[in-house]
């Protein structure tokens, strides 16, 4: 796996390179309103053999660089494989901010694809909280999960897709990966807070006045993780999720998260910021 940090020169630096590659630096000092100079970023990538790529704040503004890159097969970092480990500590932020407590919110997961992590979240989640609905298409690969809880902890589990009931209590949200026409089929209670981990979503209902969470910002206790000459230029939760990207068990993650005491900083709906 090999990663590039990709940031456009600054201009005070003088170069007759218009593409520079300095250890796994890559900047750029071409325009990017013009097709062939895109082509020729994607080209200098692909010949360096280039998996992964994580790119400035700046260069997240250009659509049609990120087109080009995720049509090369080539990842771009974005945080979003990074966000799912970091559910406890986003339910912790939205918690505290709240000032409520754990045992009076009734929490669902709304996920068809039932993964390993999905799991090892029911198990943790269902300790915490009131009541735990996990809404899926696929409820009979959760029965064996939900009967181990109830025999282990004595812990019931709700398990369902009716589209009426399912979400039409539940103060937390944590959508693991409805799209968006999905999860506007079902009644969604209106002070909800609902916390999308894979994109952008926006709730159609009129009725709902909660709070519709899309992104999120983080800061470390360890910042040597993810040092870097040009730091600034970067969204933190980017470079911290090129260094932990890999194949590891659920636990392997969160302790790596725990050992580098990485906490949320912000969450963004579509409109900017938001205040919890």
């Amino acid at each position: 796996m090999k990663t590039f940090y990709i940031e456009k020169m600054d201009k005070h630096k003088f170069t007759m390179k218009k593409i520079k590659i300095e250890g796994d630096n890559f900047k750029i000092n071409v325009s990017l309103e013009k097709e062939k100079n895109i082509k020729k970023i994607v080209n200098k990538l692909i010949k360096n053999e280039v998996t992964n790529v994580v790119l400035s704040k700046e260069l997240y503004q250009n659509m049609s660089l990120i087109n080009a890159i995720n049509s090369s097969n080539i990842k771009i970092f974005d945080g979003r494989w990074l966000e799912k480990y970091l559910t406890i500590e986003i339910l912790n932020y939205i918690i505290n901010k709240k000032d409520i407590k754990k045992p009076e919110i009734e929490i669902a997961i709304t996920t068809n694809e039932i993964t390993d992590l999905v799991i090892e979240l029911i198990r943790i989640l269902s300790k915490q909280y009131k009541r735990l609905t996990i809404v899926t298409n696929h409820i009979s690969k959760l029965r064996k999960i939900e009967k181990e809880i109830y025999d282990t902890d004595g812990i019931l589990i709700v398990v369902s897709n009716n589209q009426k009931k399912s979400l039409a209590k539940a103060q937390i949200i944590l959508n693991m990966d409805f799209n968006k026409e999905v999860l506007n089929n079902y009644q969604i209670y209106e002070e909800a807070i609902i916390i999308n981990l894979e994109g952008n979503m926006k709730i159609e209902s009129k009725r709902f006045n909660g709070i519709n969470i899309n992104d999120y910002e983080i800061e470390t206790g360890r910042e040597e993780i993810i040092w870097r000459e040009n730091m600034k230029k970067f969204r933190t939760k980017d470079l911290v999720e090129s260094v932990l990207y890999m194949k590891d068990t659920f636990n392997n993650i969160r302790k790596k998260i725990i050992k580098n005491n990485i906490s949320i900083k912000e969450l963004y709906g579509i409109n900017g910021p938001i205040k919890i």
